[in-house]
């Protein structure tokens, strides 16, 4: 479901936030500022509990395309050298591996309908940026932000690239979201 955006219920961010911490906290994660993202999606969401499949795919026939989630639920799919990345903690990689999750976790089994070019859809209606949101909680919960942070903190913390933790840093700070 990754590249191309979809229509998707309403979510406010707020309510992403909420269910990624909620997978942390299953997962044992909640004093923990690292999310191990494919031990938690390959050894056990698909090898323990067999809720999905995690598939490598060959470049060649993903194309430009980094990860795939089936809107059914049954697989997601990692172009190969991004599967590899994320498991050698490639902080680009880890995002797509989480991005994905979040398709499978919150878009799976609902109804879809393909955004348009030009059509004016809020970000809290569409598939990537609501993806992207609760890939951020996950791998950056606000829990462990200060107000010392540095982006170059935020990166070393939790396995994220400069992008991701700059604007995860924009986004805590102008909603009043870190302590102090």
């Amino acid at each position: 479901m990754s590249g191309q955006n979809f229509i998707v219920p309403a979510r406010s961010w707020d309510n992403i936030e909420q269910i990624a911490q909620g997978w942390r906290s299953k997962f044992g994660l909640d004093q923990t500022p690292y999310t191990p993202i494919m031990d938690m999606m390959e050894r056990v969401l698909d090898n323990a509990l067999n809720y999905f499949t995690l598939i490598p795919v060959e470049a060649s026939e993903m194309g430009p395309a980094e990860g795939y989630t089936d809107p059914d639920g049954t697989c997601i799919m990692l172009r190969e050298d991004v599967y590899r990345g994320a498991w050698a903690g490639e902080v680009r990689d880890r995002f797509t591996a989480a991005h994905e999750l979040a398709h499978w976790a919150i878009h799976t089994k609902i109804p879809l309908a393909r955004a348009t070019a030009g059509q004016e859809v809020p970000a809290y209606r569409l598939s990537e940026p609501q993806a992207n949101q609760f890939a951020s909680e996950l791998l950056m919960p606000a829990r462990f932000f200060t107000i010392l942070d540095t982006v170059h903190t935020v990166m070393d913390r939790h396995g994220v690239g400069y992008k991701a933790a700059s604007n995860r840093l924009e986004y805590l700070n102008r909603k009043g979201k870190i302590t102090v």
